[in-house]
Order: structure tokens, then sequence, then C-alpha cells
């Protein structure tokens, strides 16, 4: 192989330095925040700052090497001197000169550069941010039917962004999915990585000094096959490997534990099946369960709106489902984003034991926020004004961020279950406040209504959670679909059910 260049040297002494200071990193869930995003995008710029001061310190040596050579009119055949001056010109350079040489090029400009990167890798993202981010790829790719070819290209939804993947980041995701036992997507992943990679050769040393030599591609593809079950075409492919890459001690480990896996006639590894929350259409397309129900003026729910009634669509009756249009004003919307931008932090999720956990499937950012801020208390107001319900002991407001990929698993918002005590107060209604627009994705969607939603800034949607009875509407079920392109920014508030006695009207039969 030939001999690596000094970019690539200090590529390889970043990756040992990030290596050594990843005991201290701290899981920052990177993907999830649109302001964690622009943290990234400082670091990334910091890093690429380093390395464009690399190249100026080298190019500065490479051009008086360069200067060096020219003036002692260097060419490549060897010519004796055939005089005194120029005998005395060789014996004074090599006496003198070359020591110097050997001086100036033991001078390595990237050690103080690398103490720089040492110093930030706390900040960089972690092995679970990864994880995070290809889950939000590969749920993206299912929920609106993306071809994997199409991803790699950066074209989405038949948009063609300016954000196509290269092998190393192909080789990643396959990786992922790997772990993951999707293991036919993790193919196709692998598969085009493999593609490009033999299509550009140039970066082939680049890539390996990187950490990611063809030879992974190919070890990765025998632990696919291995896998799945197709243990005689994984052994011949590996055998082809083993003459390519003869030094790869792994290859010889993997072809020992194929040869066993053969033996033993060992069971491929079931798929795993795909998560609940996946409903692509509603996703990908505005859902209405009935043609019948319309848009009105609001005007009875509250004497208020007698004076300013509000623009509601009705989406269903049974269970009760508004959206409401142009309810919050753009600089309030602002102002209730700076009030949640400082402190996001990963949102929790009550789980059966009513006990506050991260969750799999919430990635997103939240902030509680109460009513003592004046555009607060006027969003309550509004809230009242929108339901007729009284927000005391009601949860306060929770503002959502779903950064790119963000999404929210299938779920329901009321929290009562058969372990909850007799006097246990639950959410009657939810309000949600859309701060943002979304330019692809970010649908909320409840699948067993047939109904979605997409974020439009300004708008709020509500509905209730439980049936009169007091017990949860299973119809309820919703989720939110992964934000493609943009942020999805939410505002949440749960109603309590404790005040509302003679706020919901009755029925006669329950």
């Amino acid at each position: 192989m030939p001999k690596a260049s000094p970019l690539i040297s200090l590529l390889c002494l970043i990756v040992f330095a990030t290596s050594h200071a990843k005991a201290n990193i701290v899981e920052n869930n990177y993907a999830i925040s649109i302001y964690d995003m622009g943290k990234l995008i400082s670091h990334e710029h910091y890093l690429l700052n380093i390395l464009q001061n690399f190249t100026d310190l080298l190019q500065e040596k490479v051009d008086t090497i360069e200067n060096y050579l020219e003036m002692m009119n260097y060419e490549e055949d060897v010519k004796p001197p055939n005089n005194a001056v120029e005998y005395f010109r060789l014996i004074r350079r090599l006496h003198l000169d070359y020591f110097n040489w050997v001086w100036f090029l033991e001078q390595q400009p990237w050690e103080v550069l690398v103490a720089h990167i040492i110093a930030i890798a706390p900040h960089m993202p972690s092995v679970k941010d990864i994880r995070e981010a290809t889950r939000a790829i590969r749920l993206i790719q299912i929920v609106y039917s993306l071809p994997t070819d199409k991803m790699v290209a950066g074209i989405l939804m038949d948009v063609h962004y300016n954000a196509s993947l290269n092998p190393m980041e192909c080789y990643t995701i396959a990786n992922e999915l790997f772990k993951d036992r999707e293991y036919e997507a993790a193919m196709e992943w692998l598969s085009s990585g493999v593609d490009m990679y033999n299509a550009d050769t140039d970066k082939e040393e680049l890539y390996t000094q990187l950490g990611v030599p063809l030879s992974n591609f190919y070890e990765l593809f025998v632990k696919i096959q291995d896998a799945q079950g197709k243990r005689g075409y994984a052994l011949t492919e590996l055998k082809t490997a083993m003459k390519t890459w003869p030094e790869q001690v792994s290859f010889r480990r993997a072809h020992s534990r194929l040869k066993m896996n053969i033996r033993i006639d060992k069971e491929p590894n079931t798929k795993k099946a795909r998560p609940e929350y996946v409903y692509a259409h509603c996703c990908s397309h505005e859902c209405r369960p009935t043609s019948k129900l319309f848009c009105l003026y609001n005007s009875t729910t509250s004497s208020f709106l007698r004076l300013a009634p509000l623009k509601m669509e009705l989406l269903s009756l049974d269970p009760y489902v508004v959206l409401y249009h142009d309810v919050v004003t753009e600089e309030d919307v602002e102002r209730i984003k700076i009030l949640a931008q400082d402190d996001l932090t990963r949102a929790t999720t009550v789980h059966e034991d009513q006990v506050l956990r991260e969750d799999p499937y919430r990635t997103t950012k939240a902030k509680w926020l109460d009513d003592t801020d004046e555009v607060m208390q006027r969003v309550s107001r509004l809230i009242q004004d929108m339901t007729n319900f009284d927000l005391n002991g009601s949860d306060m407001f929770q503002v959502m961020n779903y950064g790119i990929g963000g999404f929210y698993g299938n779920h329901y918002d009321f929290l009562r279950n058969s372990k909850s005590p007799k006097n246990f107060v639950d959410r009657i209604a939810t309000t949600m406040f859309y701060l943002s627009d979304v330019p692809l994705g970010g649908a909320t969607a409840f699948p067993v209504l047939k109904l979605s939603v997409f974020p439009k800034k300004g708008s709020a949607l509500m509905w209730y959670n439980l049936h009169h009875s007091g017990e949860g509407d299973k119809r309820t079920f919703h989720s939110a679909c992964p934000t493609i392109v943009g942020s999805r920014w939410v505002m949440t508030r749960w109603i309590g059910e404790i005040q509302q006695l003679f706020r919901r009207p009755c029925l006669t039969h329950i």
C-alpha cells in the first residue's frame, strides 16, 4: 500500500484521539433538537477549521521544500560533480543542510491541533446518537416507502436534496440495521455502499484510514448471509475475500465461526417484526374519516367567542376531534420557542408502572412551561375558550421539538390502566398547538380513526381522550409521523378530568 499522506496521518490521529476520549463522552442525543443541530454544525466547522489550519501549515512546509528543490535544480538523474565548486557545495549540503531538514521535518504541526480535537471530543455525538439516527433513517424509509437507492442519492419523496450519502455512511447504516436484525434492509444499504466504493477507487485510501476499508464491507456481507442461513454462499465469498486480504485476522475468525454454524446446522436468526407504530398511508397523505364533516366559526364554546369566534374544522364527532386554524400569532409562536429552547431535554414517557422513563420510540426533546409568562397566560385563556374546560389541576404546557428524523410511536394520552387507583386523575382531553410548518413529514396520525393532520404553524388540534364513563378511549391511539425535512415544533397541554364534572355534557346512555 502506498505511504499515507500527511493529511491522512492527521485524520488517523483524530480518530485515535477521539477514541481515547470516548470514556468521557456524554450521550447528547443530538439528532433530536434543531438547536442541537446548530451545535453540531458549529462543532463540525470547528473541526474543519482545524483541518484547514493543518493543511495551511503543511502547505508552508511544502512551499519551503519546493523552493529548496528549485534552488538545487533537482533532477532525478544522478550527475556527479566535475569541479571543485560543485564538490564543495555537495559536501556543505550533506554536512549542514540535511541535518537542518531533519529538524524541519520533525516539527509536526498537528500536535497542538490534535489537542484541540481531544478537548472537544466529549461534546461529540455518542454511539446512542448514531443508533437513533440510523433508526430514524430506517423508519422514514419504511413509513414513506422510500427506495434505498433514492435515499442514497438524496431523493426524498421525489424531491432531490443536496444530501447524498457516501460509502462509509451506507456501511454505518447497514451495520446498525444488522444489529437490529433488519437483514434485508442491511443488505440493500451495504450493496449501495459497495457499488459506490468500487466506482470511486481514488478514495479507497481515505476510506481505509477513516476506519472503513473495503474488507469491512465483505465481512459484514458474510455476517448478514450467515444470519439469514445462506451459509454456503457466504463461505464461498469469504474464501475469495481471504485471498484478497490474507492478513485480515477477522476473516479467519469469521471463517471458523461460519464453518461451525454449517456443521451444527445453526438455525438462522428470525427477522424482527416491524414496530406497530408504522402507518404509512396517513403519514404520507392527509386522511379524513368522512367527507360529511365541515368547517365553521365556533362562537358558542365560551361567551368570549361570541365577540371573536374561532375558525374550527370538525374532524370527528365520536371521539370528538377538532382542528382550530390561525389561533396563535407568529409573535406568540416565536416567544414560546424562546422560552423553551434553552433547556430542552430528552422527553420521557409515563410507563405502565407510572414511572417516567426514556422511550426509544419517542425521539424528541421537551421543556415544561408554566403560566407565569404573559404569552402562556394568553394561550391558557385560549384553551378554555376552545374547550370550555377548567384548567385547574391540569398539567403544565409541554413544548416539544422533533428534529430531523424525530417521531413518536403510537400511544395513548390517557394514563389509566388496571393498576391505577380508583381516585386516579386522568387526562380528559389533549390540546396540541403547532408551532412550525413541516416541509415534509411530521403529521399527527390516528390510525384507528383513519385520520391525520399535517402541521400548520398557528393551528391547534384538540381531542377527547376519555369516554363519558371515564375509561380511556382506545380509538385515540395516535402517533407523530417521522419528520423528513424541517423541524416539528408542538406545544401540548393535557387537561385533567377532575375539574370537568359540570363542563363536559353527559350522555343519557353510557
